[in-house]
């Protein structure tokens, strides 16, 4: 991997991975005219209470379940390490493999893109990336330094979310078409989300 083409990063806990992921990453390759995007599953997110996460070998899996029939989405196994993973470190590691903000976009949920100033060291994503966000109700990226460049998707918007997943299935409802069928048959064999 040295810098060829436009890239798109794309990391998270996918826990699971959806339907909305996969339209925001497709809208970016169709839109911003991305070559490919990185799905980067974190195995530490800072965000997180990792002992509410369900593992990450089994998250890691339903993102290789999602994307296998798209050969211009591939999965990174940068964030996979015992350590906590911050952002910016993905967008260093892809700079430093050749690829300058004109060529690295990094992608993001509404609501993360909020949050961006609060990440560490959130100069250096603004500096190294372009964001690309699907814009959701109810959330603004006015947060966003005007130094920082920013897309914003619209075609495609939707209010999925992996919690809500979550808590769809340890309702015992359906989650058809809100994940992949492979990802749904995943979730079901390995009676993940199931409460009590």
């Amino acid at each position: 991997m040295r810098g060829k083409g436009k890239i798109g990063l794309f990391g998270g806990s996918f826990d699971p991975i959806h339907v909305g992921h996969l339209i925001l990453a497709q809208r970016a390759l169709d839109f911003v005219g991305l070559d490919s995007v990185y799905f980067i599953p974190t195995a530490m997110p800072p965000h997180k209470n990792i002992n509410a996460l369900s593992d990450y070998q089994l998250r890691k899996k339903m993102v290789q379940l999602a994307i296998k029939d798209n050969e211009r989405f591939e999965i990174s196994l940068f964030e996979e390490k015992k350590e906590t993973s911050f952002t910016y470190e993905s967008v260093l590691f892809f700079k430093e493999n050749g690829y300058d903000r004109d060529h690295l976009h990094l992608l993001v949920g509404s609501d993360s893109i909020v949050e961006i100033p609060y990440w560490k060291n959130p100069k250096i994503i603004y500096d190294n990336a372009t964001i690309v966000s699907m814009q959701r109700l109810g959330y603004s990226s006015s947060t966003v330094p005007g130094q920082a460049g920013v897309i914003v998707l619209t075609v495609g918007r939707n209010s999925i979310s992996s919690s809500e997943i979550r808590k769809l299935v340890g309702q015992g409802s359906s989650i058809r078409y809100l994940v992949p069928r492979e990802v749904e048959l995943f979730i079901k064999k390995n009676s993940l989300y199931k409460q009590g």
